[in-house]
């Protein structure tokens, strides 16, 4: 029996987990995760081995011999923790500007993106008088964090912000052709104080104007997207699903695991070509979710 070598996420992860310049909680969520790759991959690695050595075609068994097997006096290592307290760890790493945080979040992005307290990336073309801009003004500058340095990935970006609001990090970057966009993290949820979903404008993403005059991009998890328009046989399911939950509750946490599930009557009416900067009241998406489609 030999012990299976850390690969390179395994070892990212367990350099962060060792580290004192992380907080406890940080370091408990790193050493999950890696363990969680540990066990997948003794797991795999054993499951190979009953395929190859094992089993045969037919009544011909392989004549294959393995040279060692997987270590597994210690399989599996404890993982899947409190998926509360992983989030809280994750989020502390993802503020933190020390190299190892940027690593170690690159992986989490990869494999577990929901526990980090980000939506879907997302980005627009930097673009004056649109309800865009209207957003990014109030964005206030900093210093760069793990998160935003992940955001970038290989761009060369320019500035880097967060949103007072929602604490999203945003960037702007020069983009294709020197033409500048934003990316950012969709948010997961809205501020509510009270307020009530106004208004839906769809320009590049969808936005949500908010009773108290406030303006976000409208929340998504981080492996979905939010479009409208002729998907080809899709449907805007995952933009009517989101809308639905805020016309409730402006401060809903969305939960796209069943978009397709949404209101008929609110698929329909995203599914429709609406011109780029159109804007749908809340009568109308209150009206369109009651309203069924008509079939023909």
């Amino acid at each position: 029996m030999v012990e299976i070598p850390a690969n390179s996420d395994e070892k990212i992860l367990r350099r962060a987990a060792a580290s004192e310049d992380f907080h406890v909680t940080s370091r408990v969520a790193a050493t999950d995760m890696a363990n969680d790759i540990r066990n997948n991959r003794i797991d795999h690695t054993t499951h190979e081995i009953e395929i190859f050595c094992k089993d045969g075609y037919g009544e011909t068994p392989n004549q294959v011999v393995a040279g060692a097997v997987p270590d597994t006096s210690h399989h599996p290592l404890p993982c899947d923790g409190d998926r509360q307290a992983l989030q809280a760890g994750w989020h502390r790493i993802a503020l933190h500007t020390h190299p190892d945080a940027v690593a170690a979040l690159e992986v989490a992005v990869g494999r577990d993106p929901e526990l980090l307290p980000f939506g879907a990336v997302t980005e627009i073309p930097v673009q004056s008088g649109t309800i865009s801009d209207r957003w990014t003004r109030r964005l206030t500058m900093c210093d760069p964090t793990a998160a935003h340095a992940v955001l970038a990935q290989d761009s060369k970006a320019e500035a880097f912000f967060i949103d007072p609001l929602t604490d999203m990090p945003v960037l702007r970057t020069p983009g294709d052709r020197g033409k500048q966009v934003w990316r950012f993290y969709a948010p997961l949820s809205l501020p509510a104080d009270g307020a009530e979903l106004a208004s839906v404008v769809l320009h590049h993403t969808v936005w949500v104007t908010t009773s108290d005059g406030h303006v976000h991009p409208a929340p998504c998890t981080p492996t979905e997207h939010l479009w409208w328009g002729d998907g080809w046989g899709d449907r805007a399911s995952e933009a009517a699903a989101v809308v639905d939950q805020l016309l409730d509750d402006l401060g809903a946490t969305v939960d796209l695991h069943q978009h397709w599930d949404a209101p008929k009557g609110l698929t329909a009416l995203f599914n429709e070509e609406h011109k780029k900067g159109a804007e749908l009241t809340r009568a109308a998406l209150l009206h369109a979710r009651m309203t069924p489609p008509r079939t023909r």
